[in-house]
């Protein structure tokens, strides 16, 4: 968790200036992709999403305690305008700069605090659950990819968007289907992801058209076995990336993780099973 923490002192010591998601990942030596999940998880808001919230908090903060103007607020927050800082304070405290200035109530609001330590204390320290570790051979794949914003990310519509293919793909491997997190792009306001809903083929003669291949090297990987619907995999993440890995022998590999459904899964059952596979190597 270390690595984990030295990406929020970054974000605390450069909150009013211009910073990528790439960049607060470097701080921590994950790779962007990585890190923006992992975030994700153990926050529950996406790096952007927290570092919106921590400048609106200490804007909220000043707006009280300093004579500054709300477009020289606006501006430090690295927001394009007055009126894009006032929409995105209400969104956050449902009251604008200039009201909350007014009733001078500074315990209304609902601060965004510094993620600390602390805060994964009870996740650490009162949750056991241990991965079988396996070695996965190398793998070929055909699926579609999906992308999607950050922070936007539905699997059960993209595996319902899937539903039309996944009968359809020849030379299949066994029944078992694979979602595979790929790729980020960043734009100024947002981070897109590339999510592959698949399964595992022995060659890619005769793909589909609008299918997509991939190829996965072989990997050790810590596979999770999460029990209920797909909407509820970020509690489990949590645990695996708050406390299993961080107490464990291993360490994250940069390389694709992945989901692997059964074929007979359905999101409406209770005892539904989807299997997380972490890709790890030993620590150093």
């Amino acid at each position: 968790m270390e690595r984990f923490f030295k990406s929020i002192e970054y974000i605390e010591s450069h909150l009013f200036e211009k910073i990528s998601v790439h960049e607060i990942a470097t701080a921590s030596h994950y790779s962007t992709y990585h890190y923006s999940r992992v975030f994700k998880a153990l926050v529950g808001d996406t790096p952007k999403e927290y570092l919106r919230k921590r400048r609106l908090t200490l804007a909220a903060k000043r707006l009280l305690t300093e004579e500054v103007g709300i477009l020289e607020l606006a501006i430090e927050c690295q927001f394009e305008s007055q009126e894009a800082f006032t929409r995105a304070f209400k969104a956050l405290f449902d009251m604008t700069p200039a009201q909350y200035r007014k009733i001078n109530e500074p315990f209304r609001l609902l601060y965004k605090k510094p993620v600390s330590q602390n805060d994964l204390a009870f996740l650490q320290n009162n949750i056991s659950m241990e991965p079988e570790i396996i070695e996965q051979p190398a793998m070929k794949i055909v699926g579609i990819a999906n992308q999607y914003d950050d922070g936007d990310l539905s699997l059960p519509k993209l595996w319902s968007g899937f539903r039309p293919y996944r009968d359809k793909i020849p030379n299949r491997v066994g029944s078992d289907f694979f979602g595979i997190y790929e790729n980020y792009e960043e734009s100024e306001d947002t981070t897109r992801f590339v999510y592959i809903c698949s399964a595992q083929v022995e060659n890619f003669d005769d793909v589909p058209e609008g299918l997509i291949t991939r190829e996965l090297e072989a990997q050790t990987y810590a596979r999770f076995t999460h029990i209920g619907p797909i909407a509820k995999l970020e509690e489990t993440l949590r645990y695996i990336w708050g406390s299993w890995l961080p107490k464990s022998s291993y360490e994250y590999a940069d390389k694709p993780d992945f989901e692997l459904l059964p074929a007979n899964f359905n999101d409406a059952d209770p005892n539904n099973k989807i299997y997380l596979n972490i890709p790890i190597k030993p620590k150093a």
